[in-house]
This record gives C-alpha cells, sequence and structure tokens, in this order.
C-alpha cells in the first residue's frame, strides 16, 4: 500500500496522491488520465476527482497500480463498489482485468468471454475479488501468455481453473516449463475455430512475441 510519508512533491494537494515507489508503468496514466500525470520519471496527480466517475476510475488504477504506489488520505468508501466492476468492459465480450503485476512490469491482462471458454490474455495480479468475478464470469478455458515478461500469477490461475496455458517455446524459461500449449515457429496457429495466434516482432530482436487474433462471428 501506498505511504503518506512517501507522497511525492509535484502531487497536487488533495485525497489522492502518488508515493514514491511509483515505476512509471503508464497504467493510472491512461486508466484515469484526468486525474494522473507524469511528472518528472514517476506519475503524480495532478487533478483531484470532482466527481463520481472521476473517483472510480482513480480507484481502479489505486487496485491496478502494480507496485500499490496510489493512495488516498481518507480511507475510499466505494472500494468494494470498484472491486466488483473490474474485470472492466471494454468493447463487445472483451474486458481488462486491472489487478496489474509488478512481475510483469505492470503489463495490462484482458479476459475475452466466449461461450466456448474464456480467454484470459497474459496475467494479472491473483487477487480474491478478481478471481471471485472471473468464476461469475464462466472462468478460464486458455491462459494466453502474448511474452515471458507477462506471465506474473499463471501458476496459481492455472491451478485454481485448471486452465490450459500457451505459450511460445521461444519464451519458455524455468517458470514456465510446464506449460500446456506450446507453440513453435512463426506461422500462425489455429487453436480453436475462432482464436488465431500469430507471431510479431518481439521487445528484442532475439526475442519472439505472440498476438491474439479473436475472430467474432457475426452471423
Amino acid at each position: 500500500m501506498a505511504h503518506i510519508n512517501l507522497r511525492r512533491t509535484e502531487n497536487i494537494s488533495g485525497n489522492f496522491y502518488v508515493d514514491t515507489t511509483c515505476i512509471d508503468c503508464d497504467t493510472c496514466r491512461w486508466m484515469a488520465s484526468e486525474v494522473f500525470g507524469q511528472a518528472g520519471e514517476k506519475s503524480a496527480v495532478y487533478h483531484q476527482p470532482t466527481n463520481a466517475t472521476e473517483e472510480m476510475r482513480s480507484l481502479a488504477a489505486l487496485l491496478s497500480c502494480p507496485t500499490s504506489s496510489i493512495g488516498t488520505v481518507d480511507k475510499p468508501k466505494n472500494i468494494k463498489e470498484v472491486q466488483q466492476n473490474l474485470p472492466a468492459l471494454v468493447t463487445e465480450n472483451i474486458y481488462h482485468c486491472g489487478y496489474h503485476s509488478e512481475k510483469s512490469y505492470g503489463a495490462a491482462s484482458y479476459l475475452i468471454v466466449r461461450p466456448e471458454g474464456n480467454i484470459l490474455v497474459d496475467s494479472p495480479r491473483f487477487v480474491p475479488p478478481l478471481v471471485k468475478n472471473i468464476e461469475a464470469m464462466g472462468g478460464i478455458r486458455y491462459l494466453y501468455l502474448t511474452h515471458r515478461d507477462d506471465v506474473a500469477d499463471h501458476q496459481k490461475y492455472r491451478d485454481h481453473f485448471g486452465c490450459d496455458r500457451i505459450l511460445h517455446t521461444d519464451e519458455i524459461n524455468a517458470g514456465t516449463r510446464s506449460v500446456e500449449i506450446q507453440l513453435s515457429g512463426s506461422e500462425p496457429h489455429q487453436i480453436t475455430d475462432d482464436l488465431l495466434i500469430i507471431s510479431v516482432p518481439g521487445q528484442m530482436h532475439e526475442q519472439m512475441q505472440m498476438c491474439i487474433n479473436w475472430m467474432v462471428d457475426s452471423r
């Protein structure tokens, strides 16, 4: 959790603040851009929430901060309501999970809800409120890991939901050797009728990163 004694001086005065443990992952700045901005090499609050929407977005960013670097002076009264709203709808049946993990350097994770079984794209933190909500949404059939850096709590999700994990062999290391579906080569991989995985250039020239192409049946 954030500590008031570590509050950055760049924050505007008020309830919300970012402390010095921020790793500049940008999560809060795109989840609540009207409140959080960049100040130096870290984030800071430049505008305190003035309505319910801004406050809810700021609290979602607080929950999603991978280093728990966002805090409030006063204890939030509606934090449980915000917890109930994660995963948050992005479009159609795609949801942003929130709860980013420091193990994945703050990478975002998404849940694709589908009748044939849900797909979790990369791993968020394994926390009870999120796990409970994913259970209510139908659980997880596949946990698709796009890159070696974005695996976070993959084993906990595997153990809890019994999902099959998918990762390219070039991205496998000691912590992911037990992944159930190990892809190889650079050709597209058709996992199901509506799920195609393709390779794209990685973060480093010797790495391969995979992305998902989920095809919506418009019939």
